[in-house]
């Protein structure tokens, strides 16, 4: 049994849900854990799990399709100088009290410092290491937005033990640091029986209703939206309050997914085995490069814009996606989180 101390990013849902699979893992093979977290991820855990504890958290801002990215830096600085400190401090206090064994981190450089301090073996375990880890281009127009992620990258996870990455490629690097992972599914998506019906599924935040309807009513389809917190109809167009259940049949029962960059839905997507075009937030890299990825497994399309031209033949198209889905291999997940505990503890024993 080891004593973990588990630090999350707050900034959006997704390191919490995989994060939440993965502690609930944990703690069925008697594992001790304490959760350290801020921002959505605090209040997300906080109602599940007993032991979690507040501390700051990194946040971007956005405004409409693209983030806000000079103001998101400065606002982190203030932070980081006004804030950062005194959870660094309660950080400690934790480590001091607990002991753990290891650090786990989602992309929290919190825990990942505090854990540096106490001399404690710590693994980053994310999927925006991937930046660092995986080869890639980058334009010359998005020079900026990847500059200061992969800085921000590689000063937060700095000198970690191990980085358990994940990813939607198999290929490992020739890094005995570095292992990569197929990303975790929540369970109601595992249990889904996905079938290619006759709507197509959008989730989508950064537009307005109003766009949204405009663009998908010019298409002979019938779509189904979340994102809005919305329950209402416009012709073809139905758009949903989040409702856990429903969403996980409505993807799954979807012939294709719109998206933006976000690791989380992508993942769901590609395990169901839906064609994607996927809409990356403008300024915000690592979607830019999730959205490339998808690209290159040949299961769908990333725009920047929802393009009419470019969404028709997508849609034309389909069928070719749905083939080069199939080889597409999500791996078997109590596979994948038995392989993520046996890291963790030869690092611990090493």
């Amino acid at each position: 049994m080891a004593r973990i101390l588990y630090g999350l990013c707050g900034e959006g849902l997704g390191h919490a849900s995989r994060s939440r699979i993965l502690i609930h893992y944990l703690l069925s093979q008697n594992h001790e854990i304490k959760i350290i977290a801020g921002g959505k991820a605090y209040r997300y855990l906080s109602k599940e799990f007993r032991d979690v504890e507040k501390i700051e958290s990194a946040r971007f801002f956005y405004k409409e399709d693209r983030v806000r990215l000079l103001y998101s830096i400065l606002w982190m600085m203030y932070r980081t100088v006004a804030f950062t400190p005194k959870s660094f401090q309660k950080v400690r206090r934790i480590i001091l009290e607990f002991q753990p064994d290891v650090v786990l981190t989602d992309a929290d450089p919190i825990s990942n410092y505090a854990g540096s301090f106490s001399g404690i073996k710590r693994i980053s375990i994310d999927n925006p290491q991937a930046l660092v880890f995986r080869k890639y281009n980058v334009r010359f127009s998005e020079f900026w937005s990847w500059f200061s992620l992969i800085i921000g990258l590689k000063i937060s996870m700095f000198n970690a033990d191990k980085y358990l990455i994940y990813d939607f490629f198999d290929k490992q690097i020739d890094d005995d640091r570095v292992v990569f992972v197929k990303p975790l599914i929540q369970e109601g998506i595992l249990c889904q029986k996905p079938v290619y019906g006759s709507h197509v599924f959008v989730y989508q935040t950064s537009s307005t209703t109003e766009y949204i309807s405009k663009v998908l009513k010019k298409f002979n389809e019938d779509f189904v939206v979340y994102g809005f917190d919305k329950d209402f109809s416009d012709g073809n167009v139905v758009f949903k309050r989040f409702n856990e259940n429903e969403f996980y049949h409505d993807i799954a029962s979807a012939k294709a997914v719109v998206t933006n960059g976000g690791f989380t839905v992508l993942s769901e997507a590609l395990y169901l085995k839906k064609p994607i075009f996927a809409l990356p937030l403008k300024q915000q890299f690592e979607q830019i490069l999730n959205g490339r990825f998808i690209e290159r497994l040949g299961a769908g399309v990333s725009s920047m814009d929802l393009n009419e031209s470019e969404f028709r033949d997508f849609l034309l198209n389909l069928e070719v996606y749905q083939k080069n889905l199939q080889k597409y291999d999500p791996g078997v997940q109590e596979d994948t989180l038995k392989g993520i505990e046996h890291e963790m503890l030869k690092i611990i024993d090493a």
